[in-house]
């Protein structure tokens, strides 16, 4: 296997576009306002974590890592493909075993400690649909990118949480509200992956809860990108005939769901473990909804 490889970059500016400690900050300061990187300080509750963001590159990972570094942490960018996200990026694929084991060997030689696991992982592949139509090939591409690459995280960062002095941290698996029901158009080999990690979230989080090493998942709903966008919009009546049947009637943030990892990361989710939280405005819960 390839070796996976490491290169630095500056850290990522917080999406805000407000970069802390520059002299507009120091002036909202000395006027007896709110700095940014007051605000920051205050709210640093992964301050000197070392925070690993698989899948850094999508931009829910992008996201993520900006939350985690405007709390403090230390981020590590982990994908695929080249980017630049995270105080320090790495290259690798989350499907390969010996590419993730030495991913994390990587990192904690760097930083000599690991806190925090978000596994962002996952693939929607358009030949997915029923698998009474589904080639076996989609099934395992599918099971590989959503699944594996969670359990191959899972297998070979964990240790390395139960080894940081003091042992403990937070494993945050990216799941899905169709993990969750059974749905008429639902891609089934996405679903069936995504319901795997629900249930090797919880399988994990008991098994490791004496530890101090949580584990949770998100069951994502609809979040704003352009990606999710384009493929509800495919059929120019279908994203208004979903709406209609999302209670919140709207996408979330990606600020909404780099708060509830960066929640389920920090030590205020301290007695929260094997959960899978949903992120969905309700879309889990509704039977009906009033147009």
């Amino acid at each position: 296997m390839p070796p996976c490889t490491c290169s630095k970059s500056p850290t990522r500016q917080a999406r805000s576009g407000n970069d802390a400690g520059t002299g507009d900050d120091h002036e909202t300061r000395a006027s007896g306002g709110r700095g940014r990187s007051e605000e920051v300080e205050m709210s640093a509750g992964l301050a000197g974590k070392v925070c690993v963001v698989n899948g850094a590159a999508s931009l829910i990972g992008q996201a993520v890592a900006d939350r985690f570094a405007q709390e403090g942490a230390v981020v590590v960018g982990v994908d695929k493909v080249e980017h630049k996200v995270g105080a320090h990026t790495l290259q690798a694929d989350l499907t390969e075993e010996a590419q993730v084991e030495g991913a994390y060997r990587q990192i904690v030689r760097e930083h000599g400690r690991l806190d925090v696991i978000y596994n962002n992982t996952g693939l929607m592949d358009r030949d997915d649909h029923s698998v009474l139509d589904m080639s076996l090939q989609t099934w395992r591409n599918a099971l590989d990118a959503n699944l594996t690459s969670v359990f191959l995280s899972c297998k070979h960062g964990i240790p390395h949480l139960l080894a940081t002095e003091p042992a403990g941290g937070s494993v945050i698996n990216a799941a899905s509200f169709l993990a969750a029901v059974g749905s008429a158009t639902a891609p089934m080999a996405y679903t069936a992956a995504k319901a795997g990690v629900v249930q090797l979230t919880r399988d994990l989080g008991v098994h490791l809860a004496r530890s101090n090493v949580r584990v949770n998942a998100v069951l994502f709903g609809p979040i704003e990108t352009p990606q999710q966008r384009a493929i509800l919009e495919r059929d120019p009546s279908v994203l208004q005939k979903r709406l209609v049947h999302w209670p919140m009637g709207r996408f979330g943030t990606l600020e909404e769901a780099a708060g509830t990892i960066a929640f389920l990361a920090g030590d205020d989710a301290g007695f929260i473990t094997g959960a899978a939280i949903p992120l969905d405005g309700g879309i889990t819960e509704a039977f009906t909804v009033p147009e």
